[in-house]
């Protein structure tokens, strides 16, 4: 059993929705955090990271007023390291499984989240992460750390992915 397991596919595949559906019922034994999209009137305006332990925060808005932006969206680094860094963190103290949904454009703008991310996947506890699909140098050397298996998420192979999540998960918190 490796020790990392990290979700990877195109952007609306369902990565998050899966990270979600197989961590929820473990999220007393789990800590770290996950995105949402901020939707109004059927569009997505941003992002809301949640963390298992309920905290939660807008982390980047259309339009948003910031000096860190991607594209369209002004990103709030205090919500990714205030409140995401610090589940992570957390996590790697007192919890079975770290969860990381995702290791994106966005979240990679923070140097404190890219070395909370390497310090979790060096750490002794497992984790189930989710990262972008498309090659950048960052992301690119976490998907090639020692003991971690990259799962390509598709629509068509949605629930045997979503199977092999929760068989992985089952053995880290039985």
């Amino acid at each position: 059993m490796v020790k990392n397991l990290i979700l990877t596919g195109n952007p609306g595949v369902g990565k998050t929705t899966l990270i979600r559906e197989v961590a929820l019922p473990f999220r007393d034994q789990l800590g770290g955090f996950y995105t949402q999209e901020l939707m109004e009137q059927g569009k997505r305006m941003g992002f809301v990271l949640k963390t298992f332990d309920g905290r939660e925060g807008v982390l980047a808005r259309k339009g948003r007023p910031s000096s860190v932006k991607l594209n369209r969206y002004g990103i709030d680094l205090n919500v990714l390291e205030g409140v995401g860094v610090e589940a992570l963190r957390l996590a790697m103290r007192h919890q079975k499984i770290v969860v990381v949904d995702e290791i994106g454009s966005m979240e990679i703008l923070s140097d404190l989240f890219r070395e909370t991310v390497l310090a979790c996947f060096a750490a002794s506890r497992p984790v189930l992460a989710t990262i972008r699909l498309g090659s950048q140098p960052f992301t690119d050397s976490v998907k090639k750390m020692a003991q971690t298996k990259l799962l390509a998420l598709t629509r068509e192979n949605y629930d045997l992915v979503k199977q092999e999540v929760k068989e992985w998960l089952s053995a880290f918190t039985s």
